[in-house]
């Protein structure tokens, strides 16, 4: 075990009870204070062997999703850990059927403090911790090598900002690149950055990502083309504005406003998914602050042909507003988020536009980009000059989408790809403690 540098194991001490005072003061879903402090979990009642797996939020969960029911098929059970609530109801809604079958738990993840991580590693007892991207934790790391447990990072990435925050805390980065593993690195770049931190190469490999292996959800695809014939959407434009942040819906209704008026001809319909359900109260009055009636998910709303903007205020349905777009605005791109996961949109086919804030999907945004499938802009005029091509020329906005699903289809094979290499790495962890066992029954004597 690589020792986790002091200065780090006091700074967690000091702000434990902090963190506590803080869960105390805010809301919190049932059982979630007593999760991230290991005092209770539900039971388990599997004999299966046990995979932890840590995705931060929503994003990471739907991206690691076709790696755990990989593992699931390969005969493991899985405890999946989330930091926040749109994660943790997000496993839920994946994966019911797994936890009603005890083939999955879940729970918040335990804060890095020695004692609370030895009591949740006592309670599920795992052969392996999966970390998807990159959060990243010294004390757990630790305490995961200590028990000889395979610590792997799938789909890691990096980002150069990340890069240089890791870079700050050298030694506490140089513990936990020893302490892992495995690095499944999804780009050149970040497997340089793992490196340069510290991981020898012998533990990192170069992957595709795996957000290319999103799939094309036929429930939801059967979903919107009801809506469409329902909403009577077949002569309108439909523009989806998805995962969208403080800022983004100003700027896309400021322009949409314009266009409505440019295209009276296409009767235009704009679709607005916010990124987080706390904000759906403070867009709606957003959309009626500009003198537009407010049609929501949430109220069974249905949008006539008078209207014009539709409030997609609901979790875990995504993929049927962009089954039902003709053009897609990805989120988290035009204010500096980093950029949400474009590869949903591509898989079904729909021309992208992103902003200039792309940091978390570079390379998947510079690939769709260089099929022409995605369009990246940095201004607010450069937002409405792309909108004004691709709704004057459907046609063309057409052969954009058809570009990035070729791609898209091209690349799905990255979660066989990580799998592959998630299974080698527990053959070999096993192999290593099975050959201990052996050097230690040697060494007693006769």
């Amino acid at each position: 075990m690589h020792a986790t540098p002091f200065y780090y194991l006091l700074a967690m001490s000091l702000l434990k009870p902090l963190y506590q005072l803080k869960l105390a003061s805010k809301k919190t879903l049932p059982n979630e204070s007593n999760q991230r402090f290991a005092v209770a979990y539900p039971a388990v009642h599997t004999t299966k062997p046990i995979i932890w797996c840590h995705a931060v939020s929503l994003g990471e969960t739907n991206t690691v999703a076709p790696i755990l029911r990989g593992l699931l098929a390969e005969g493991y059970a899985l405890w999946m850990t989330s930091t926040t609530h749109t994660g943790y109801q997000r496993v839920a809604q994946l994966f019911a059927d797994e936890i009603a079958a005890g083939d999955l738990y879940h729970s918040f993840v335990p804060v890095d403090s020695g004692s609370v991580v030895d009591r949740f590693l006592d309670h599920v007892g795992p052969i392996a911790a999966l970390f998807v991207e990159t959060e990243l934790w010294g004390t757990t790391l630790a305490a995961l090598n200590k028990r000889q447990i395979a610590t792997i990072v799938v789909n890691g990435r990096l980002s150069d900002k990340s890069f240089r925050g890791y870079q700050k805390a050298s030694k506490l980065s140089q513990s936990m690149m020893q302490n892992l593993s495995l690095i499944i690195a999804q780009d050149g770049d970040s497997a340089k950055r793992f490196r340069q931190l510290g991981a020898t190469s012998d533990k990192i490999r170069i992957a595709r990502s795996l957000k290319w292996s999103s799939k094309t959800n036929p429930l939801m695809l059967s979903r919107a083309h009801r809506l469409q014939t329902a909403w009577r959407l077949a002569p309108r434009s439909v523009i989806l504005a998805a995962s969208t942040h403080e800022g983004e819906e100003r700027l896309i209704l400021d322009d949409f406003l314009t266009l409505k008026t440019q295209f009276a001809n296409r009767n235009p319909l704009l679709i607005i998914v916010p990124r987080h359900p706390e904000r759906f109260d403070a867009v709606a009055a957003l959309i009626q602050s500009k003198n537009l009636s407010v049609i929501r998910r949430s109220q069974e709303g249905q949008p006539s042909l008078k209207d014009s903007v539709y409030l997609a205020d609901s979790m875990g349905e995504l993929g049927v507003w962009y089954a039902l777009a003709d053009i897609a605005i990805v989120g988290g791109s035009l204010v500096n988020i980093g950029g949400h996961n474009p590869i949903e949109a591509a898989i079904v086919g729909k021309p992208i536009i992103m902003g200039q804030y792309t940091q978390s999907c570079e390379q998947i945004v510079s690939q769709l980009a260089a099929v022409g499938a995605l369009c990246q802009v940095t201004s607010a005029q450069a937002l409405h000059q792309q909108l004004a091509t691709w709704l004057s020329n459907p046609k063309q906005a057409s052969t954009a989408g058809q570009a990035g699903q070729v791609l898209a289809e091209q690349y799905q094979d990255a979660t066989q790809q990580q799998l592959a290499m998630i299974l080698e790495c527990l053959a070999q962890n096993q192999a290593r403690q099975i050959q201990k066992q052996i050097n230690r029954i040697d060494k007693q004597p006769i």
